[in-house]
């Protein structure tokens, strides 16, 4: 017999594992989210002070469970405006105008779909609604996308200046001959011919060995001072984390991005003292 999955339940289970790894609206759509509505026939003024409690920039507009559209700061602006007109220069009071009288027609899209498809929709309405007129499962708006494409990224973006200043510092405390010539004293897992010579052709792990080692460190204490331990203890932190972010190996924890932070910041302290001291004219 083939080894096949037989069972519908594991099955079912492993479809909803595998699509949640794509970046859909069902990800970016904010966890328990309390659909808060007003009804139609709302004072505009009790709709605003919603909006402003609850800190929303939209509200569906429901009777029961059908949504007959979107309240909004901007769909009451236009209604201000609109009902002026009306009145062809008479003042509307904010207190005689409803809910009704400032109904935006919204933008349905399934749980299902791929954000980035929407990106126009949202960047011209601020909100989506997922679901159908008759069944609202939430709202979309464009800072929950930023917020995700920012949870996601953020971890890529600290190393990434973490790495990337690391190799200037580097660069800074050593010349090319220099650097060929650490190499050689620390990187003995490479042969000779394989050797890398540019610092762009090493790891992370590799400016550990090149900096941690002791017999390196008088080339590099002058950019990086204090304990060459703790220096090397940082950078293995760096390079633990960095593995487990770029391989996928593992969901990055809220400690494990508050020490990637403090790490961006250690290295942004010795960036910016390195460069003090260049400016000065000392080491």
């Amino acid at each position: 017999m083939n080894e096949t999955l037989t069972d519908e339940a594991q099955r079912d289970d492993s479809a909803r594992s595998l699509t949640e790894l794509f970046h859909r609206l069902n990800s970016v759509l904010p966890v328990d989210q309390e659909i808060i509505s007003v009804l139609p026939e709302t004072p505009a003024t009790e709709a605003l002070n919603l909006l402003s409690r609850h800190g929303f920039s939209q509200l569906p507009v429901m009777i029961g469970k059908q949504v007959l559209g979107l309240f909004s700061y901007r769909s009451f602006a236009r209604a201000v405006i609109d009902l002026s007109a009306e009145m062809q220069g008479g003042k509307i009071k904010p207190q005689e105008i409803f809910v009704e009288d400032c109904i935006d027609t919204p933008t349905y899209a399934r749980v299902t779909d791929e954000f980035r498809i929407w990106f126009d929709a949202i960047d011209k309405e601020d909100a989506l609604l997922v679901g159908d007129p008759n069944r609202v499962q939430g709202i979309v708006t464009a800072m929950d996308i930023l917020k995700y494409l920012y949870n996601v990224a953020s971890p890529f973006v600290l190393i990434a200046e973490i790495e990337l200043s690391l190799r200037a510092l580097i660069r800074l405390a050593v010349d090319r001959d220099q650097l060929r010539a650490c190499a050689q004293t620390s990187l003995n897992h490479y042969s000779e011919d394989l050797l890398p010579n540019e610092l762009e052709d090493m790891t992370f792990g590799d400016y550990v060995g090149l900096i941690g080692d002791g017999r390196n460190w008088n080339f590099f204490e002058p950019i990086f001072k204090g304990d060459r331990a703790r220096t090397r203890a940082k950078l293995e932190q760096v390079r633990d984390l960095r593995n487990d972010v770029f391989h996928f190996r593992r969901e990055i924890t809220v400690d494990d991005y508050e020490t990637l932070c403090s790490l961006r910041e250690w290295m942004l302290r010795k960036s910016t003292a390195a460069e003090a001291r260049l400016k000065g004219g000392t080491r």
